[in-house]
């Protein structure tokens, strides 16, 4: 199955796959595709999230955008700049944050750990004591930054990966799951640091997460990923247009006559009715609904028109766990 495609005005292009096969060897001679035939095209200063289980082939990818490994066949460009072929433009261009911990020094401070990645950034002296600074007082690292790294807890790891993807100023920052392993109150530091500051600096960024409420809560557009290939792609709306199978309905009403129930019931597009009475709310009407734009009108008139008075009326979308789950049945249906 092709992955899918979506273009887009040339100009406007800052970062294109296409094609990608990564193998990487698994046992005894054999092999794994990471990355299959992934198309993408990115926006500039967009918030694009790369969402999968593990093993999806999120951080592959990543690594190919990075120049970290080599694909098996296929181009990719950074703002026009091959990744194979200009490979240090495209590093020049790029940040990395990950959570891997190893690759920093343990027993070095938080300090003397980013001008290590300052030096090898090719920072001036002066110019990278400045940034150190500013990113350690946009973190709230700033009375932490002279204590040895194997001290700090995960979360300040985690900004202190944060801090280093940032030190030579990307115009793309790549986050491989920022906030695996956090508290909710740290995630939610990071999820907003990123929102608020990161976009704020007019910078692109790429997300893989599994986390699909930080993915929701995040991303501009989602490609959602699955045994290497991308299976479906676009905004959480655009998403639930297209896996969205049904919508719960909420409504109170008052001298709803229960004879009409069935009547409601044989709506078109109706698929659940369920009717309860409340002592201080009346008459709990919770149905679940195939689309809102063309049912729930015919409910409301229906109601209205039998003498039921409505006082309130309340719609609950599919999560996006459920978009999630429904794409990735979808594709496995395909494969079959």
């Amino acid at each position: 199955m092709s992955a899918a495609i979506i273009t887009s005005e040339l100009t406007k292009r800052f970062a294109r796959t296409s094609g990608y096969r990564d193998l990487l060897p698994f046992r005894k001679n054999k092999w794994v595709t990471a990355v299959e035939k992934v198309n993408l095209e990115i926006q500039p200063g967009e918030l694009f999230g790369l969402l999968g289980p593990n093993g999806a082939g999120k951080t592959t990818l990543i690594k190919l955008l990075c120049c970290l490994v080599l694909p098996t066949s296929g181009k990719a460009s950074v703002f026009g700049n091959d990744v194979q072929k200009k490979e240090q433009a495209v590093k020049k261009l790029v940040g990395l944050v990950n959570a891997e911990e190893r690759s920093f020094y343990w027993r070095l401070s938080g300090r003397e750990n980013l001008h290590f990645y300052a030096a090898l950034y090719q920072l001036p002296r002066q110019h990278a004591g400045q940034r150190i600074n500013e990113l350690l007082k946009v973190m709230d690292l700033e009375k932490d930054a002279d204590r040895r790294f194997q001290n700090y807890s995960t979360g300040m790891k985690q900004k202190m990966a944060i801090i280093r993807g940032l030190l030579s100023e990307p115009k793309v920052l790549f986050v491989d799951e920022p906030t695996r392993s956090l508290d909710p109150v740290s995630a939610q530091s990071v999820r907003s640091f990123i929102k608020q500051k990161v976009i704020n600096e007019k910078k692109t960024v790429v997300l893989a997460t599994h986390n699909l409420a930080e993915a929701e809560q995040l991303c501009d557009r989602l490609a959602i990923m699955d045994h290497g290939r991308v299976i479906a792609l676009g905004s959480v709306k655009e998403l639930r247009s297209v896996f969205q199978t049904h919508e719960e309905c909420r409504l109170q009403v008052r001298n709803f006559p229960a004879a009409v129930v069935p009547q409601l019931e044989r709506i078109e597009g109706v698929l659940s009715c369920l009717v309860s009475t409340d002592a201080h709310e009346g008459q709990i009407l919770e149905l679940k609904i195939s689309s809102r734009a063309q049912v729930l009108p015919r409910l409301l008139q229906l109601i209205v028109s039998s003498g039921g008075e409505i006082y309130d009326c309340q719609l609950k979308e599919l999560p996006l766990e459920e978009i999630f789950t429904h794409a990735l049945q979808s594709e496995q249906k395909v494969g079959e």
